[in-house]
């Protein structure tokens, strides 16, 4: 035992408790670049909803179906066009980048983004979303639409790494209610 220099008495290590990034509680509101402020929800997106980016995150049975492009595992993902609803854009976006002809999407949460005063198109204020869907693969294509890209069927393990490298921004939000997803979907395989 070592003795507090401040007279506290014993200065052996303590081990404290230090919760999962997981388990910190509620989400807090994010930068995304310098151009918008955004928080996680996952609520459904309101009616009125603007949306002007997806992400995908695919499985077919337990593998994650996901892109390769110029060396580098990427999700399906990318901008919504204009008159384009977002379900839509995520299935344009999936036969593009992988391949996926027929899926099942979820909706699986979404960012609330406000744009701040640095973004270059939009004004002060303005409200979008950005949503994350799931989706169970029924089909796929031969190739990609886009033959730039590849689709590449991977493991758990890997989409892991992508989301930790590639999504440093959003990590913690897609983990967390990818990790509430799947559990569901185990459940649902077991009682079936």
């Amino acid at each position: 035992m070592g003795m507090d220099p401040y007279g506290g008495g014993d200065t052996t290590p303590m081990t404290f408790w230090r919760p999962r990034e997981s388990e910190r509680g509620a989400y807090t509101e994010k930068k995304l670049g310098d151009t918008l402020l955004a928080i996680w929800e996952t609520s459904e997106l309101p009616a009125d909803a603007v949306v002007t980016q997806v992400t995908l995150i695919a499985y077919r049975g337990d593998r994650v179906v996901a892109c390769w492009k110029q060396g580098q595992f990427m999700l399906p993902e990318g901008a919504v066009q204009p008159g384009e609803s977002a379900e839509d854009a995520v299935r344009r976006i999936a036969l593009e980048q992988a391949g996926i002809q027929n899926a099942t999407l979820r909706q699986l949460g979404h960012f609330r983004a406000t744009a701040t005063n640095h973004h270059p198109t939009q004004a002060f204020g303005t409200v979008t979303y950005q949503a994350l869907f799931g989706a169970e693969v029924t089909e796929l294509a031969d190739n990609p639409g886009d033959m730039s890209f590849e689709r590449r069927i991977i493991l758990q393990r890997d989409l892991n790494n992508i989301l930790r490298s590639n999504y440093i921004e959003r990590r913690r939000e897609y983990t967390d209610t990818l990790d509430r997803w799947l559990l569901e979907r185990l459940k649902a395989n077991l009682t079936s």
